[in-house]
């Protein structure tokens, strides 16, 4: 059975994080190449088509893509402590939409960093736009108890990830947030596997 994946990424990504959790929860060991350097950014060059991470090994086969490889583990191994999907259509939207949302800062992060003259640009407005759309969505989603602290699933913890990476890089303005999502925060934060995979840098 296998008990090493072998992961490459960096510790900062937001993607990368949420597989380590999932890996640290079902007792799988990570053993986490950084891209951040040369020679493992060569590696993903040479194993992933798409040149985005995380990229993982597991039996003898690549897997890209956060959504992928915990699909994987999860199908194998188990769900853990996490809850499994309670709604496997509503999980599924629930992500694409936090995904989308840590696509708009990302953008925003990098145009930022390109040019700290881009704030007024018609696509960063729009990319402030979209991830304030669907931060409001989703606190909606908390009322209806779509996202619930009680029992944390993969939304739960997507979501703790992108607000810890957006608050790391300053990419969008958090003080609503936090509030606004202060209990999904409170239910995961203390888990070992999630302080020991906080973005540092």
């Amino acid at each position: 059975m296998m008990r090493t994946m072998k992961l490459l990424g960096t510790t900062t990504s937001p993607f990368v994080r949420r597989v380590r959790v999932v890996a640290a929860e079902l007792g799988v060991e990570v053993q986490l190449v950084s891209t951040a350097g040369e020679a493992g950014a060569a590696e993903l060059r040479a194993v992933s088509p798409i040149g985005k991470i995380p990229v993982a090994e597991l039996d003898g086969q690549w897997l890209y893509d956060s959504r992928v490889i915990i699909d994987w583990l999860t199908t194998t191994r188990g769900w853990g402590r996490l809850a499994p999907p309670r709604n496997r259509w509503t999980d599924a939207n629930l992500l694409n939409a936090i995904d989308a949302a840590l696509e708009s800062t990302l953008q925003l992060f990098y145009l930022r960093r390109d040019s700290p003259d881009t704030a007024a640009l018609p696509f960063a407005q729009r990319q402030r736009e979209r991830a304030t759309t669907i931060f409001a969505w989703l606190g909606k989603a908390v009322d209806e108890g779509q996202l619930r602290a009680a029992a944390p699933g993969l939304p739960e913890l997507a979501l703790l990830c992108a607000l810890d990476w957006i608050a790391f890089r300053e990419a969008f303005d958090t003080a609503a947030l936090d509030a606004r999502f202060a209990p999904i925060r409170a239910a995961l934060e203390r888990w070992p596997s999630v302080l020991a995979t906080r973005p540092q840098g």
